[in-house]
């Protein structure tokens, strides 16, 4: 006897139900024996692994009228936020964050990896605030978190120290953020040493510019290859990638695989940041998501920053980034509308190390299910998340009703 039972779904392209026992799927087949199941009518409905956010910052997110945001000329937004960083307290983190992960679960969210900024002007307040999320969550959002140095670590004497310290408290990733640093390659060596020191896996801010000698990702994947963490890193952005000459870029293409680097594009964040001083064109930004997948390389799309100077109209919808990505990316034929979802959910949950995902029998019985036929379809309009289901149990609901009134 199965506890949950979503009937008549439609599942890797068939319509079959899926029943859930002990927080797991239990079986996935047409016509599965309900009795003393509850039920759930999906019927026709897509359903899907739960949403993954792979690279996320709840820490800083609606704080974009704090500021008047971008200019022409004026700050950077990683100088507008360094600077409003220094009035955040655990309470205030705590109310922000919170909203973004009650937004996340609403949407189709049932996993989530963080970045919480460590360093001099935050010091420890966003790790307080989010351990405190990470547990009062925890029935409807795994949520993981990264000890991040946004702020570069040797442009003060108590980063490193702090970052330590959080990873003791139990953070799970080390972050690092290479190019806030004058020396790209002592950072990263740094974040190596450290994480090899504490058993953990990295995650990079890396190459963000539109200038080739700032590449730092082929020494990533060197780096990676030599101290045997292949399949342990994961490269946020990436969009130097883009500006570099085809061989080149298929050389470091073919590096990034063999070090088995996970790779997570962020495009709603570079088409708001990227090419603001250009008076020649206007550079989107965006990672070489069809070609990095097509090369083997295991590739994902994320939110990244919410309603701040980074991204002021960010939202933690990944159905909403997977539509940004198809414009951004040029993937809007229907094989690749088709694939765009793999990248929140089935990819994304592989950057992180998650286990137990999918919708095969035995997997973690976190799913969404959509008011659409299709991938195709749930991306271009923006389908309805109608039940999202968490260690298979139903945490969140929508319903909405729409008519057109004729005369």
């Amino acid at each position: 006897m199965s506890d949950l039972v979503l009937r008549n779904g439609l599942v890797a392209g068939r319509r079959q139900d899926v029943a859930i026992r002990d927080g797991r799927i239990h079986r996935v087949a047409a016509n599965v024996d309900p009795t003393g199941s509850e039920i759930v009518d999906v019927a026709d409905k897509l359903v899907l692994p739960g949403f993954v956010e792979s690279h996320i910052h709840p820490d800083k997110a609606f704080i974009a009228d704090w500021t008047r945001g971008l200019e022409a000329g004026g700050p950077t937004a990683q100088t507008l936020v360094a600077e409003l960083k220094k009035a955040f307290t655990v309470d205030d983190i705590y109310r922000r964050a919170r909203r973004v992960l009650e937004l996340a679960v609403r949407h189709g969210c049932t996993t989530m990896r963080a970045h919480v900024e460590v360093d001099g002007y935050v010091e420890l307040r966003g790790v307080e605030a989010l351990r405190r999320l990470q547990a009062e969550f925890s029935r409807v959002l795994d949520l993981k978190l990264i000890a991040f140095a946004q702020e570069g670590i040797f442009n003060d004497g108590v980063t490193r120290d702090l970052l330590r310290e959080a990873l003791k408290a139990g953070l799970e990733v080390l972050g690092g953020c290479p190019y806030m640093d004058r020396d790209q390659r002592r950072h990263i060596d740094w974040c190596f040493d450290t994480a090899l020191a504490f058993g953990v896996p990295l995650d990079f801010h890396a190459d963000v510019a539109d200038d080739p000698a700032m590449l730092t990702c082929d020494y990533i994947a060197e780096q990676t290859i030599a101290r045997g963490l292949e399949g342990r890193v994961t490269l946020g952005h990436l969009c130097t990638l883009d500006v570099l000459e085809p061989d080149h870029r298929r050389r470091v293409i073919d590096l990034l695989r063999e070090a088995r680097i996970h790779v997570i594009s962020l495009p709603a964040t570079e088409m708001h940041v990227k090419a603001r001083a250009d008076l020649r064109r206007t550079w989107r930004g965006v990672t070489r998501l069809g070609e990095l997948r097509a090369a083997g390389v295991n590739v994902a799309i994320s939110t990244n920053n919410i309603v701040n100077p980074f991204t002021p109209y960010g939202h933690p919808d990944l159905l909403r980034q997977a539509l940004v990505a198809a414009i951004a990316g040029h993937l809007g034929n229907l094989d690749q509308l088709g694939w765009l979802l793999d990248l929140v959910t089935t990819n994304a949950a592989r950057a992180i190390g998650l286990a137990d995902y999918g919708l095969a029998e035995g997997c973690r019985a976190d799913l969404v299910v959509l008011d659409a036929r299709d991938p195709a379809q749930a991306i271009t309009e923006q389908a309805e998340k109608l039940w999202v289901i968490k260690a298979g149990k139903v945490v969140a609901r929508s319903t909405r009703t729409s008519e057109i009134l004729t005369p």
